[in-house]
């Protein structure tokens, strides 16, 4: 169960998701490779763990059952001369990275669990759209028309910027199995116009009874 599977069952068996700031101090990072593209993928999280097992139905769960991660994205890349132009979306600017998916596989104990899998996608057509709010986007108005701006575009990470393209978080419920979970989110994404996958880990959270 949880904050993501109760939403996600529907469509993925991901995650549902969390709370901006609750980050415990202490909170630690998880790191991706750059593979040369100058990106790199990380994982904040809100506590080691272990968590304990709430009711399925979510009714006696508290936030000492919870995980909440955020997803981040640093982009090491220049920030490049674009012009003048007017109306441009985030994901326009030079050496952005747009952020296009992201996968979800779950494993416990080193074994995938694949009931929690799933794949997430941004605005402007996110698949969980009651969880639009858990992506960074990119926002323009017409051209020449007034605010407020509804033109949506896909979450994008500025040269120089480290930003939080997505979160996610894990309740434990007590129909699910104990052990250690580990979560992998595969970032697929554009530089440039290019294709580019970024990975992270999650670290090892136990769940008990």
């Amino acid at each position: 169960m949880s904050i993501r599977r109760r939403s996600v069952a529907a469509l993925v068996g991901v995650a549902a998701l969390l709370i901006a700031i609750a980050l415990i101090a202490g909170g630690t990072l998880a790191f991706a490779g750059s593979g040369g593209n100058r990106l790199d993928a990380k994982i904040l999280f809100s506590t080691p763990g272990p968590l304990p097992a709430c009711a399925e139905d979510q009714s006696d769960c508290t936030n000492a059952n919870v995980v909440r991660m955020f997803i981040r994205i640093e982009n090491g890349n220049p920030l490049l001369n674009q012009g003048r132009a007017a109306n441009v979306q985030r994901g326009d600017v030079p050496n952005a990275f747009v952020v296009n998916s992201i996968d979800q596989t779950s494993f416990v104990d080193g074994v995938p669990y694949h009931d929690f899998d799933g794949t997430l996608t941004p605005p402007p057509n996110p698949s969980l759209p009651a969880y639009s709010g858990h992506w960074a986007v990119s926002l323009t108005c017409s051209p020449g028309g007034p605010p407020p701006c509804t033109n949506v575009g896909n979450p994008a990470v500025l040269p120089g910027e480290e930003t939080s393209v997505f979160w996610t978080g894990w309740v434990h419920g007590d129909a699910e199995p104990n052990g250690t979970y580990v979560f992998k989110f595969t970032i697929h994404g554009t530089l440039n116009g290019a294709p580019v996958t970024l990975t992270v880990n999650s670290p090892p959270i136990v769940m008990t009874s």
